[in-house]
């Protein structure tokens, strides 16, 4: 007996989810799917909003008492296929989204999968996506004569969750020309719609097992000493995981990151430091309950930055010791710990709590950070003092939501130690409140950061007084004429830092889409604006005009992208006021189900410094459904008075054998000096940064 739902009239229905049996993942759909809770009624998300769909489409979902089984049938249009490993999928997917708590959207997981059995998977907590987030589980699909079919497996041992609670489920399917089909519609944004389902999962654990051994090369260069330093080791190590529905334990001992692409050439300009993306799975993984609650008018207060740790101040590594991390769930709260220590002796302890019911969420953060770091001699340049010091970070975030209306506050207080300059302590807050919906976002923010907050080697963080008030409002219309939608609004605020007065500004935008996929976002900040200038120990005041435009175009499957900014900006490295431009580029494009290539190209124009340039040429090989070869190169060069000077370049190559979460992995990386820096192609290089590592990976689950 089929259990068909059309969806009109029933999105606050609670649907039962059926208990089958076990079926085999291999596209092929056996009679046991007759009997499954089945969804035919999807709508268009994209490019119009609530339309009919092109494709005829079905969900079917069940569960045994072991797994999840969904599956996709998919009509009318013939893939376009893309073979790789897991997070390489084919332009045509589909998605199942799985909210085991409450079906609040607040905290949900992601998993992807195309014809060919490819997988990705992303964890989302608050509109935050850890798209690192690796789990195992099945898929398989198979083409038809008339589209094709995905079949899912998601074993309970795969995912944390509650018992007892409603669950949410939404179904979706991308196409290469540009569609996207969802069930529910999602009308409400960042806290998406869900499907509301009851069912009765196991009391699930899980032991993972992944241990590895280790071989790296590596010539690092040591600014204590100024001189490059070559080391050769071989070691094991391994993490252990456990988990029991919501709670978890997740130790790593001497975790190797060799696999991990090195960052990207960047130019700070700025008076504060660069923020750099985490990409290291054992920080990656369950860190959603390390973040603050937050919403779209509560000002985003980082907690806990991660790439402070096991990384000194000049971006070297500083090899970790071990890393633990836990997660309990009592009474809707969780409780998260994290402990990690490096060989040099840093010690870093995080608590956090947090209970999210359904209209309010509470939490706090406690953070130890204990070790050293360099400080200039200046009794003897070029050379280093290692300096003692403490920081300890406390933090309570309340967020509400009722309907479309959300607001909340934050609180933190750092205390910092120094051998130099004894203790200092500061605080920082923030409050705000408004309306979102897909139609409308109108709200005020507030936040001040004290000029003795210090918590550096925790949280990503200024050290220094600033204070902002900003009024938005934002309207948008969907299904305008031709436009698939046109967003118009404006932002008001004023902004301070310390001993400055009071810069305003105005921010109107304007977003638009069209077609299938071609969507364009222009916005501007006008003002008032004041910037302290250390160089010259004096205030600058200057008119503000900052203008940037965002676009995306899909080709043929392949979406390129563009950024741009120009206006006036006060530069803090070189102390000159000017006009600056950016640019950047991305020119992605598949050559065939088994090459692909992105091409990154970023140019800046800095006032009183040369313009410099970079391109990042990226390259994917996928050897059937085996391995994976991807490889990219990087070259940064700089316009002087005697022409294009080089900078240096970076290669990167990572090869991988993988079965599941099993598998063997080649990496290099390494940064080129060219010897002749007036020839931006040398055949030379000076001796430079490389890591060279072959990491051997087991996986099991019991």
């Amino acid at each position: 007996m089929v259990i068909l739902y059309a969806l009109t009239g029933f999105t606050d229905s609670v649907f039962t989810l059926p208990k089958l049996r076990d079926v085999e993942i291999d596209g092929e759909l056996e009679s046991v799917w007759d009997s499954a809770l089945t969804f035919k009624d999807f709508r268009q998300q994209y490019p119009t909003l609530d339309g009919d769909v092109p494709y005829p489409t079905t969900a079917k979902v069940f569960y045994t008492d072991k797994a999840i089984y969904v599956a996709f049938v998919c009509e009318g249009r013939k893939p376009v296929l893309q073979r790789g490993k897991r997070g390489s999928l084919s332009p045509d997917e589909v998605s199942f989204t799985l909210d085991p708590y409450d079906a609040t959207g607040k905290r949900y997981y992601g998993f992807f999968a195309d014809p060919f059995g490819n997988r990705g998977d992303v964890e989302v907590n608050s509109g935050m996506f850890n798209s690192q987030w690796d789990t195992e589980w099945e898929a398989a699909g198979k083409i038809t004569d008339n589209g094709y079919i995905v079949e899912m497996r998601i074993p309970f041992k795969a995912f944390r969750y509650r018992r007892g609670n409603v669950w949410g489920m939404a179904f979706g399917r991308g196409t290469a020309d540009g569609y996207s089909f969802r069930i529910p519609l999602n009308r409400k944004g960042i806290f998406p719609d869900m499907l509301k389902v009851r069912l009765s999962p196991p009391l699930s654990w899980a032991l993972t097992l992944m241990p590895y051994i280790t071989y790296r090369k590596d010539s690092l260069y040591n600014l204590w000493i100024g001189e490059y330093e070559r080391y050769e080791r071989a070691y094991g190590g391994g993490d252990v995981r456990l988990t029991l529905e919501d709670n978890f334990a997740h130790l790593t001992v001497k975790p190797d990151f060799s696999n991990v692409e090195s960052d990207p050439y960047y130019i700070n300009v700025g008076r504060y430091r660069y923020f750099l993306q985490e990409r290291r799975p054992f920080f990656t993984h369950d860190m959603d309950l390390f973040q603050p609650n937050f919403n779209a008018f509560l000002p985003y207060t980082m907690l806990l930055y991660t790439r402070n740790i096991g990384m000194d101040d000049y971006g070297n590594e500083l090899p970790i010791t071990f890393g633990l991390k836990g997660g309990l769930s009592l009474f809707g709260t969780n409780v998260a710990l994290l402990t990690v220590r490096t060989d040099s002796g840093q010690m870093w302890n995080a608590l956090r709590t947090n209970y999210r019911g359904k209209n309010i969420a509470v939490g706090t953060f406690l953070a130890r950070y204990t070790g050293t770091y360099p400080y200039p001699d200046f009794n003897n340049p070029g050379s280093f003092i290692a300096i003692r010091d403490t920081n300890v970070l406390a933090d309570v975030d309340v967020t509400f939501n009722y309907g479309y209306f959300q607001g909340g506050f934050v609180a933190m207080h750092a205390d910092y130690y120094d051998e130099l300059g004894g203790w200092r302590s500061g605080w920082t807050r923030a409050f705000g409140f408004g309306y979102e919906s897909q139609e409308w976002n109108v709200g005020f923010s507030y936040s001040e950061i004290d000029s003795l907050f210090y918590a550096e080697r925790i949280t990503y963080m200024p050290a220094a007084g600033s204070k902002y008030a900003g009024f938005t409002i934002h309207k948008t219309f969907f299904n305008l004429g031709k436009l698939n939608y046109l967003g118009v609004g404006t932002e008001f605020s004023v902004t301070r830092d310390a001993g400055e007065p009071l810069s305003k500004f105005v921010s109107p935008s304007l977003g638009l889409s069209f077609g299938r996929g071609h969507s364009i976002y222009l916005s501007s900040d006008l003002g008032d604006a004041y910037s302290y200038d250390p160089f010259r120990d004096t205030l600058v005041h200057y008119f503000s005009r900052d203008f940037r435009l965002s676009s995306y175009f899909n080709v043929r499957a392949n979406y390129l992208g563009m950024w741009f900014s120009t206006g006036n900006l006060y530069n803090y490295a070189t102390g000159q006021l000017g006009d600056y431009s950016t640019l950047n580029l991305n020119l992605p494009w598949r050559f065939s189900e088994f090459f692909r290539t992105s091409d990154a190209v970023r140019v800046w124009l800095y006032p009183g410094m040369d313009p410099t340039y970079s391109n990042i040429l990226r390259l994917t090989f996928s050897l059937g459904n085996l391995a994976t070869v991807r490889t990219g190169w990087e070259k940064n060069v700089r316009k002087g008075e005697r022409g294009l000077v080089g900078l240096y370049d970076r290669v990167w190559v990572f090869l991988s054998f993988e079965k599941g979460l099993t598998g063997l992995y080649v990496s290099f990386n390494t940064k080129l000096n060219p010897t002749d820096t007036l020839n931006i192609n040398p055949f030379k290089y000076e001796r430079a940064d490389y890591i060279f590592g072959v990491k051997f990976k087991g996986y099991l689950r019991l």
